[in-house]
């Protein structure tokens, strides 16, 4: 039950990634605990508890397995059956800060995780871009009649030799222009 519960909350990250807008929408996360609680079998106050409780443990068993690498004797250690399922949330566990004296390559770790963690944040939101339905483009706006003029004395215009094409472009840009300074 557990897995199929950790496997259901993955499949929505606005269960669990504090970035994301509908994170901070509550209707939303509860009509996603509805779908989480339909799904596992459970009621959705249920699947909600059973489930910090599971992250809770997650990141406990992560602060114990950095601590452990962060020691030299390392030593035997018991994984919790469940460690490699929850893996999904590694980009949002950042671990405590620690008191005490913290050398420079465990500094150097924390700035390569952040970086790491910024990289697949960039990767989420540019396949989120990619998901998302493209907004239709606006039509474009309606033709003026002068417009409509001038287009419809392209096809003859193509027809000519450049150079009577280049003599008739000149004779209609000084008409205008003529027609212009008149005006104003």
């Amino acid at each position: 039950m557990e897995e199929k519960l950790i496997i259901a909350v993955c499949a929505r990250p606005e269960l669990y990634d504090t970035k994301l807008v509908m994170y901070r929408d509550r209707a939303v996360r509860k009509k996603t605990w509805c779908s989480v609680s339909e799904e596992v079998g459970l009621p959705p106050d249920q699947c909600r508890k059973r489930w910090k409780s599971l992250r809770d443990l997650y990141m406990r068993e992560k602060r114990k397995e950095l601590q452990r690498r962060n020691r030299p004797e390392g030593g035997p250690c018991k994984r919790w059956k469940y460690s490699a399922v929850p893996s999904f949330l590694d980009p949002f566990f950042s671990p405590r800060e620690m008191n005490g004296n913290m050398d420079a390559s465990s500094e150097d770790n924390m700035k390569r995780k952040r970086s790491w963690n910024e990289h697949v944040d960039l990767e989420r939101e540019i396949l989120r871009a990619l998901q998302a339905e493209p907004q239709p483009l606006p039509p474009p706006p309606p033709l003026s009649e002068t417009e409509l003029f001038l287009k419809s004395l392209i096809p003859m215009i193509d027809r000519l030799p450049p150079m009577r094409k280049g003599a008739l472009k000149l004779k209609i840009h000084s008409l205008v222009f003529e027609a212009v300074s008149e005006f104003m």
